[in-house]
Formats: structure tokens, sequence, C-alpha cells
């Protein structure tokens, strides 16, 4: 008897395994959107160092739920702006909490921005940091955005970040040629082009977004005075630019599901932060 329960208790959490794996699988892909990474993300504005009414409004997650059309939950912000004491330490975390919550979308533009940057005395710690930080995303299984290394070395003039946090050239040449090579052996990562969108915004040159083009002259207006996190205007456009590169690569996440209007996205992403 005692077998048969045993066999029967085995039976039942197979049968309820089996069914929450269909449950998953029938999910749309926008369903559940989590966003991870640093304060780009997280929303970040000088004069509120521990957050405020302007921090909330460079929030990702409001953009991204006003550019997203199709039905899904409200999407999840776990970026912190505490990245750069320890990504070592505030990576994994993030990494746990986001495959806890089933996700079938995860972005994650700067995630990788401090297992490049930071303080360290040699290129091949750079390396072996950013491999560490590879390593974290391969434990999400979903779709994922993370954004290449850009060159952020004019935020020293502001004082965001030091000299010595700032990777050699050759450095950050070296870790976005791995990043590369590892998403092409990874299917479902997609790379958006953060270092090109920073190049482009900090020489005020014209960024094209799914057809629509923010004109030169405009685009360096989406970055703070700090020269390194977007503004709420700026949100709206990384986020349609994280969202551009995504289903260009992934057809499953329709275009048709995508409001690619910067105005119209930063206008109700403002509202929802407000």
């Amino acid at each position: 008897m005692k077998m048969f329960r045993c066999g029967f208790t085995k039976l039942f959490v197979l049968l309820v395994a089996v069914f929450e794996l269909q449950v998953f699988a029938a999910d749309p892909p926008w369903q559940r959107v989590v966003v991870i990474g640093a304060s780009a993300s997280a929303g970040f504005v000088l004069s509120e160092p521990f957050g405020g009414t302007n921090t909330a409004r460079c929030k990702l997650d409001h953009y991204l739920d006003a550019a997203i059309t199709a039905s899904h939950a409200p999407v999840k912000n776990l970026a912190t702006t505490l990245m750069f004491l320890n990504p070592g330490a505030f990576g994994p975390m993030q990494i746990e909490a986001a495959t806890n919550a089933s996700p079938t979308l995860v972005i994650g533009v700067d995630f990788l921005f401090w297992f490049c940057y930071g303080e360290e005395s040699t290129d091949a710690g750079r390396a072996q940091r950013f491999e560490n930080g590879l390593k974290l995303l391969e434990q999400i299984s979903c779709p994922l955005v993370v954004g290449d290394i850009p060159d952020a070395s004019s935020a020293t003039n502001t004082g965001m970040i030091s000299i010595a946090q700032v990777p050699s050239e050759a450095a950050r040449r070296a870790a976005n040629k791995r990043l590369l090579e590892w998403a092409a052996a990874h299917p479902q990562v997609t790379v958006m082009p953060l270092a090109e969108f920073m190049r482009a915004t900090m020489a005020n040159q014209a960024v094209i977004i799914h057809g629509r083009t923010v004109p030169a002259g405009k685009t360096r207006a989406l970055l703070q005075g700090d020269q390194l996190h977007p503004n709420p205007r700026g949100a709206a456009v990384l986020v349609l630019k994280i969202l551009d590169a995504l289903v260009a690569r992934h057809p499953e996440f329709g275009a048709a599901d995508v409001r690619w209007n910067s105005e119209e996205v930063l206008r109700l992403g403002w509202q929802s932060a407000n």
C-alpha cells in the first residue's frame, strides 16, 4: 500500500509539473517582462541620490509598459542603482529574483556595464569580471536583451564616474567582441547596440528607430547633464531602441505589439510615473 501511495504521489507531482510547463508554454511572449541592470534601468537623477519623483520618471519599466501594447502584466523592474558598488553581489541577486518571476522576456540593457567598468587594475581582470557577468546571464532561458558596452568616458568630466573606473578602449572592444561571440552561441539573446546609441546621442546625431528618426540636433537632449543617464525622454527613446532590436531578432515579439511613437510613449510613461 505504501508503495502504491508513493507511486501515486510521484505521478501527481509529475502531472502538476507537466501542467505548469504547458501553462507557461502557452503564455504570450510579452506576458511577464522583467528588467535587470544598473542605474540607467533603475532610474537615476544626481539631485536625488536616494530616489524621488524625478528619479521615478526615469525608470525604464514605465516606458516599457507604455510601449508594449499587447496584453501583459506590469513590467517588473529589479535593476538597482547600487550595481556599481559590487556587481558580483548585486548581479546574482537580480538574476535569482528574475528567474523566480518566471519571465517571458528579460531586458538587461545596462546589466553588463559594471562588469566591465569599475575599479580594476588590469584589462585581464576586467575580462574575467565580464566573463562572470555572462555566466550569470546564462541562467536566463527566456528571450533576453542585453546592451553592449558604451564609451562613457565623458562622464568623468561631470564626476559621475572616475577615470580609474573607465576601461581602456582595448578592454571595452574586447568585451564587446566577446559579447557578440557569446550571444551567437545563445540564440535567445539579443544584443542591443547601446554603445552606438550613446555615441550618437553624445554627438547629437540622428537616431533611427523602426523607420522613425529622432533628428540630428535633438538627441543630445535625451541625456541628463551627467552625460551618462537618460532623462524621461531619453528613457522613452531607449526603450524603443531596445524593442526594435528585439523584434528584429525574435519575430514572435510582433512589431505590431509596440507603440513606436516616442512622444506617445513618453506621455504615457510620464503619466504612469506620476
